[in-house]
């Protein structure tokens, strides 16, 4: 799949995310740690970053960062270089220290802070073999801070990652109430990449569409470009998934007033996926007008919404076309 496009314009919000090459440790003992942490601090310092939230894990690492001007490459690249370069020196390594470019997911707004926060936090927390008890123990990481206020460094935004929960709920201890739900999480964990939309961004399909606008540069071809580059996925994959798993074969779905297992979800699915446009679907499901496409996918939407089994289904032909399963290792 084709690499997403990298947005990058004032005030936007970032959870970043990159990886040792094949698995490779990124950190062999606190002196790299401690390296890694100080070149994110200087490169805060020198690009204007806010950061909100972050965690160093043996093989990988999380931040949540705000740009307040459209800088997150140039400062991405002397950040992550720096430090490839310092290692290669002290380890006496060759060769590519990263799994190719860093990912940065788009996040809508501060809404999103506390929920992203966490699944950062509770990284060392989590998998088969965790690697702290709780998350404020783990010294990789801001929840020190977050937990104890003699552990803040004041590089690290606290009290703005509070700033939407203080003005939403109106109560006088975001601090405490944050650490309560970071800690819930360790029983009741909750995986904000199930809410990821198009493996790109965090937010309304509103704010996907804005992004894919703001990427294509106001260009209507560009736009219809980058949508189907998002999503990754064509129509007649869809159709095929679909009808593989509902055991027919997917032209029954083009016939006239079909009533072929799964037409409804494979409509359903491509209006989610693939970014075709209601006219260009019609032919693939025997029907001439919008509206009738329209009626079709809103009715698969309702049982979407209503049907436990249905959503299983659905989710089983996303996994078989790799969508949407971006997770944390």
């Amino acid at each position: 799949m084709p690499r997403p496009p990298r947005i990058q314009f004032a005030g936007a919000n970032y959870h970043i995310v990159t990886r040792g090459d094949g698995r490779r440790k990124l950190f062999h003992d606190d002196g790299h740690y401690e390296r890694f942490t100080d070149g994110l601090r200087q490169e805060a310092e020198r690009s204007g970053w806010i950061v909100l939230a972050y965690c160093w894990m043996p093989n990988h690492v999380h931040a949540l960062i705000q740009t307040p001007e459209p800088n997150l490459a140039r400062g991405m690249q002397h950040w992550l270089s720096g430090y490839a370069n310092w290692y290669a020196k002290r380890n006496q390594r060759t060769g590519h220290l990263y799994q190719g470019r860093y990912k940065a997911f788009l996040v809508e707004d501060a809404g999103y802070y506390w929920t992203l926060s966490r699944y950062i936090h509770l990284n060392p927390c989590v998998g088969g073999r965790p690697l702290a008890t709780n998350p404020e123990s783990w010294p990789h990481s801001s929840m020190p801070g977050y937990a104890r206020r003699s552990k803040r460094v004041d590089w690290v935004q606290y009290d703005q990652l509070h700033a939407y929960w203080n003005a939403a709920v109106g109560g006088k201890d975001a601090a405490g109430a944050y650490r309560r739900y970071v800690n819930e999480g360790l029983v009741d964990p909750e995986d904000p990449f199930k809410q990821q939309l198009r493996e790109w961004v965090f937010g309304s399909e509103d704010f996907l569409l804005r992004m894919i606008a703001l990427a294509a540069g106001g260009d209507r071809h560009r736009q219809e470009s980058t949508i189907r580059r998002v999503r990754g996925v064509t129509v007649t994959e869809v159709l095929e998934a679909t009808a593989l798993h509902h055991g027919v074969d997917r032209l029954q779905y083009a016939a006239f007033r079909s009533e072929a297992p799964g037409r409804d979800m494979a409509a359903w699915l491509c209006r989610r996926w693939t970014g075709a446009t209601l006219r260009e679907l019609g032919p693939a499901f025997g029907l001439t007008g919008t509206d009738s496409v329209s009626n079709l996918v809103r009715r698969a939407q309702q049982q979407f919404k209503g049907s436990a089994s249905w959503r299983k289904r659905a989710s089983e032909i996303e996994a078989l076309l790799h969508l949407n399963t971006e997770h944390k290792t």
